[in-house]
Parts: structure tokens; C-alpha cells; sequence
């Protein structure tokens, strides 16, 4: 990214710090483009951050929340999380976001390797205050969600977004019994999950007319 501002005349110093709009113009998540057909935004914006203190605070949520998330759920499912909470961010935002503002960022899917670890958890019954992962999980959120209602440019939709569909599939891929769920019990709580975000994204486009 900061290559391609360089090229289109951004020095680099200014360019590393904070992404030219207009290239980030040609990945991020504009309603209004997803509107004409450009539906590959939903997933380019996800890899997308616009200067390099959003890519380093992310990518530091992502170490300490991912490795743990990974660890539980296995790369699989940790890999479905992901991609699955990131969608159903960039849905929340094509629904209650700024129809001309570009969203970028991986903080949606993010929220949902936390939404994954709640759901999943509810459904094994050890959701609880008294459970200090939990406890931490849900101050880490609560803290977060404020930080996004303060911190002007930040789309708590996306985030909200992103924490549903990660609690959604969390819950889904927790096994009825005891133990970890096989690797083949990932196929079906993703067919559920990408099945209801692809219906959202066709009644998006129905309630445009």
C-alpha cells in the first residue's frame, strides 16, 4: 500500500503512516461500490488498514486473541472464524454504515475470534462472570466497544458486525457432547454461517430496488 501511494506520488515516510485515500479507494468497503457489483470489497477490505498504527494496533489484537483463539479451535476453524466474522462485518456495515464511506480494517473479524470464543462457550454452558477467561473476554470487549463509540473514524457497526457472526458460528461449531469437535464439524456450522450471510448480502441488494 505504501508502495503504490509512493507511485502515485505520496513520499514514503507520509505514505507508511497513513494510506493515500485513493489507493485505498480501490480495496475498501464503500457501500455504494458493493451496490454497482463490486462485491470482492467485502474481503479486500479486510486486509486493508489505512496507516501503519491501524495495521500494528490490530495485528497486536490479533497475536494475543488469535493465538489463543487458533490454539482452542484448531487452524481450520480458526481459519473459518476469521473469514466468516469478517463477512458478516462488512455486511453489518453495508446495512447500518455510510453508504459513500470507505471502511477498511481487520478489527471486524477480530471482534468475531472473540464473538467465536463467547458462542462457543454458551453453548458448552461455561459462559460465566465467575470464569476468569470470560471475565476478561467480556471487559476486553466492553472496553473496546467504548473506544469505538470515543474514537471518531472507528465503525462500531463493522465491529458489532463481526462479533455477531464470530458468536454465531462459535456457538454452531461447539459440540453437543463432551470434547473437541473434529475437523469434518467445521463443515457444516460454516454452510450455515456463509448460508445466512449470503442472504443478507441478496436482501442488501433486494432493499435497494
Amino acid at each position: 500500500m505504501a508502495a503504490a501511494g509512493a507511485a502515485a506520488g505520496v513520499p514514503w515516510n507520509v505514505a507508511l503512516m497513513t494510506q493515500p485515500p485513493e489507493v485505498l479507494a480501490r480495496g475498501a468497503l464503500v457501500p455504494l461500490f458493493v451496490a454497482r457489483g463490486e462485491v470482492w470489497r467485502l474481503l479486500t477490505s479486510m486486509f486493508l488498514h489505512a496507516g501503519f498504527i491501524h495495521l500494528a494496533l490490530n495485528m497486536l489484537s490479533l497475536y494475543f486473541l488469535g493465538s489463543f483463539a487458533e490454539t482452542a479451535f484448531g487452524r481450520l476453524r480458526f481459519f473459518a472464524l476469521y473469514m466468516l466474522s469478517g463477512l458478516s462485518s462488512g455486511i453489518a456495515y453495508l446495512y447500518f454504515g455510510g453508504f459513500a464511506q470507505p471502511a477498511v480494517g481487520a478489527s471486524g473479524a477480530i471482534f468475531g475470534l472473540l464473538g467465536g470464543v463467547l458462542g462457543y462457550a454458551l453453548r458448552r454452558g461455561t459462559f460465566s462472570w465467575q470464569n476468569p477467561l470470560i471475565r476478561q473476554l467480556l471487559i476486553l470487549l466492553a472496553l473496546n466497544l467504548w473506544l469505538g463509540f470515543s474514537v471518531p473514524g472507528v465503525s462500531n457497526t463493522a465491529h458489532l458486525g463481526g462479533l455477531a457472526g464470530g458468536l454465531a458460528f462459535g456457538w454452531l461449531m461447539a459440540p453437543v457432547g463432551w470434547g473437541r469437535p473434529k475437523t469434518s464439524s467445521v463443515l457444516g456450522p460454516v454452510a450455515l454461517t456463509l448460508g445466512a450471510e449470503v442472504i443478507l448480502l441478496g436482501l442488501w441488494f433486494a432493499l435497494l430496488g
